[in-house]
């Protein structure tokens, strides 16, 4: 599926799809470049802080299974290490408007370096079947703008495939244990005024290829913290797409975000919609630990509440991402704040 190659501003490793097309980034990862980096302000995911220790756990049911996980501790400043995971169709990635945006964007909300993990599909999803949604399928199909978006962003490791459709009915098994409980939704919000959005049976495995992105991003970040011996403290899940407008001058752009280091450090959740959140690295553990296989089961408080995925998300997070209402489908009830980042 793919090829690890050297990431030669970071030293670690990225993983290219390897397509028919000759589609691969080894030609941008096998050229000599020289990137500035930070090194005075720049955090050290190796050593240790005294202010960061995680002190207390928490418990996460997966239905099948308890998981003890670590909660952080507040920490003090600015957070040791910010994992961006950036996941889904590329669309506009490469535009000029979008990718220069992405990595200054977030140094100057965090305050420091941030590490990005890239998992993109070269081909986009079609279209909603959704009034008001139904945006044609964007693929990538231009080498060299992947090439200087790459350069822009310098992610820890990147992953790139053709097909956006990881799950589909032949093996949607696999990601879902109990179909039952996607089926005669109780719809917070009808989609047209007929059915909920996954009723739909095409809307519900776009939104399972959605998470199944997610999960892989994650995944990367996951085998970095792995090889470095050192977790993240804050990990943001975001998509390829987005126009952060950094470079507006209406307003303080920054003033707008800027509570949500702070507010993070609590253990608390910043979001737009399923667009762009920020979490505690332990929550995002239990994101993975539930996204990763769906076991929502009949004897489940989510059984046939998710109903779209904003829905999904707020079961994976305990907070409500959309602005339906709550579904009232996590076990758990997590502080949040909506923030407005991008477009």
């Amino acid at each position: 599926r793919g090829v690890t190659v050297a990431m030669p501003w970071s030293g670690s490793f990225a993983r290219c799809g390897l397509l028919a097309t000759s589609w691969t980034v080894v030609f941008l990862l096998s050229t000599e470049m020289n990137f500035q980096r930070q090194t005075a302000t720049e955090p050290n995911l190796d050593a240790e802080s005294t202010s960061t220790t995680f002190t207390t756990s928490t418990t996460v049911n997966t239905s099948n299974t308890t998981t003890t996980l670590p909660a952080p501790a507040a920490f003090t400043r600015a957070p040791r290490g910010v994992a961006v995971c950036i996941a889904g169709n590329l669309r506009t990635f490469t535009a000029s408007n979008v990718f220069p945006q992405i990595r200054p964007f977030h140094e100057e909300l965090w305050g420091w370096k941030i590490s990005f993990f890239l998992y993109g599909t070269l081909e986009g999803a079609g279209p909603k079947n959704q009034t008001g949604h139904n945006l044609a399928a964007i693929h990538e199909t231009n080498q060299t703008a992947l090439e200087i978006a790459l350069m822009s962003l310098r992610p820890e490791a990147v992953e790139l495939v053709e097909n956006a459709e990881d799950v589909t009915e032949e093996n949607i098994a696999q990601y879902v244990l109990h179909q039952e409980c996607f089926r005669n939704i109780q719809a917070i919000d009808s989609v047209d005024g007929v059915q909920a959005f996954f009723e739909n049976r095409v809307r519900f495995l776009r939104g399972l290829n959605q998470l199944a992105h997610v999960i892989s991003s994650l995944e990367m970040m996951m085998r970095f913290e792995k090889a470095r011996g050192r977790r993240f403290e804050v990990v943001v899940l975001t998509r390829p797409d987005l126009r952060y407008d950094v470079n507006r001058t209406d307003h303080d752009w920054f003033r707008d975000v800027a509570w949500v280091p702070k507010w993070i450090s609590k253990g608390n959740v910043a979001l737009q919609m399923d667009h762009w959140v920020a979490m505690p690295r332990a929550l995002a553990e239990r994101f993975y630990l539930l996204g990763k296989v769906l076991s929502c089961s009949p004897s489940d408080k989510c059984c046939r509440k998710i109903d779209r995925s904003e829905s999904l998300w707020e079961y994976l997070t305990g907070a409500v991402h959309g602005n339906f209402g709550r579904c009232s489908c996590s076990n758990i009830s997590t502080p949040y704040k909506k923030a407005k980042v991008a477009q």
